[in-house]
């Protein structure tokens, strides 16, 4: 009896030991579980308040871009009823804005459509078969070498300051994320435009190597739109006069 009395508190024993050891990773796993969603909770403020910092920044550069424009046409419709020398600033201020990408412009050229790959990945890396931001600045850049006088990507006009970088899954063009299909307008002479992207050895031959889908169209008439942002320079201003 007495071994069966001391068997039977051995086994309490044992069990009141492993349930203390269950227990005290219990807590432990607890402990982790609180300190980690304490982690994620400061991230989560951290990133709203990132984001309504961002989100106050733009709606203050919209009002400025609408008070400028504003102005601008004001200076415009002063300099238009004043003189002839007022009728000249007027075609020079429309020519600098048709340059500096400021007004809607139409014309002929080319569509390119581009799409990520649909094909089986056999390399075992996916990213080789998606678009990625130079794969889109090297079709942007050989339009450019090719003579096109204004270009857009999925509606947001690029100017020398427009950015194209990958930003995760999506890519930033003027501060705003798009995701493929990726839809360029370029106009120029189509004829010119097409050969270029086309060619041999060209920036679609290459991507077609990667299966990435590149279709390129010929079009009449296409429209693309100014630029919506607003341009800030902090450090550049106008040089006082020669260097000597």
């Amino acid at each position: 009896m007495e071994r069966q009395n001391k068997g039977g508190r051995l086994a309490v024993t044992a069990a009141c030991v492993v349930l203390g050891f269950l227990l005290a990773l219990q807590l432990k796993s607890v402990q982790r579980n609180a300190a980690a969603d304490a982690t994620s909770a400061s991230r989560l403020e951290t990133l709203q308040s990132l984001y309504n910092d961002m989100s106050d920044q733009k709606e203050a550069l919209e009002r400025q871009l609408t008070q400028t424009q504003a102005e601008l046409e004001q200076y415009r419709q002063q300099a238009a009823s004043s003189s002839t020398a007022g009728e000249a600033l007027k075609a020079e201020v429309d020519h600098l804005e048709l340059i500096a990408g400021l007004t809607d412009v139409e014309g002929p050229g080319v569509t390119v459509v581009m799409q990520d790959s649909s094909t089986v990945n056999t390399t075992g890396d996916e990213a080789d078969y998606l678009i990625h931001d130079n794969d889109l600045l090297s079709v942007v850049n050989e339009l450019r070498d090719a003579g096109a006088e204004a270009i857009s990507l999925n509606g947001e006009r690029l100017l020398a300051t427009s950015e194209i970088r990958c930003t995760g899954a999506v890519v930033s063009v003027n501060g705003r994320r798009y995701a493929p299909p990726f839809v360029l307008f370029a106009i120029g002479n189509p004829t010119t435009l097409y050969n270029a992207l086309t060619m041999r050895n060209g920036v679609v031959d290459v991507l077609g190597q990667w299966k990435i889908e590149v279709k390129v169209t010929v079009s009449d008439q296409l429209l693309i739109p100014k630029y919506n942002g607003v341009q800030t320079l902090e450090f550049a201003k106008p040089a006082a006069g020669e260097v000597e």
